[in-house]
């Protein structure tokens, strides 16, 4: 890991005081290269060069508790989960073809630095991690607007939660492995809110979920 810093936030007591905590090389940079480095228009002025070091999917069939997103496309919304999942301790987070690249800058972003605290993985072929977890003992939920209410949720202590996606839902080929459906109940009454937010959703039901 390496840790670069514009001379202006290099003077700030904070950064001075969190960079004497980390034994890392720091380089100094000016404001120009900072923008050119930067993928936003206003930067931080602080930056953190880290290898990317996923899980292997096989590594997930030991833990307990593993949210699945399921063609989750939006960069915001895979950011988001991933932060819930970290302040609520899950084991780990699975993307499979279609979820947003956990390393993509918008996910990291909105991750606030929850995409360092969760192991996440990539799978290729979820359909056949799916089966695998459900032979290791896994119960397999699926979020829909059809299924079992909050209260309802029983969860097991070995399981996981799959999430759809934003547009379309749990995809036809996983729907035929869910053991069972959460839904989470509204009030709304206005005829033009068809669903929550699949990043909000996640956060109610990991709530529930890790309650247990």
């Amino acid at each position: 890991m390496e840790i670069v810093v514009t001379e202006k936030m290099l003077a700030a007591p904070k950064v001075t005081s969190l960079l004497v905590s980390v034994e890392v090389p720091v380089y100094q940079t000016t404001d120009r290269e900072a923008q050119r480095i930067s993928s936003v228009e206003t930067d931080q002025g602080i930056f953190a060069v880290v290898a990317i070091q996923p899980a292997d999917v096989a590594e997930l069939y030991r833990l307990h508790r593993v949210l699945v997103l399921d063609g989750v496309q939006d960069p915001g919304n895979v950011g988001t989960i991933l932060r819930t999942a970290a302040w609520f301790g899950l084991d780990a987070v699975l993307g499979g073809t279609g979820t947003a690249d956990f390393y993509n800058p918008k996910v990291v972003r909105a991750s606030m630095g929850g995409l360092w605290d969760v192991p996440v993985a990539r799978s290729e072929a979820l359909g056949e991690d799916l089966k695998t977890f459900k032979s290791n003992g896994f119960e397999l939920v699926g979020a829909d607007l059809d299924g079992l209410t909050l209260d309802q949720w029983q969860p097991e202590s070995t399981g996981v939660l799959v999430l759809g996606n934003e547009a379309n839902g749990i995809s036809p080929e996983v729907r035929l492995l869910i053991d069972r459906y959460v839904t989470i109940s509204g009030r709304g009454k206005r005829g033009g809110t068809e669903s929550l937010n699949v990043a909000t959703a996640a956060g109610i039901l990991m709530h529930r979920w890790m309650a247990f």
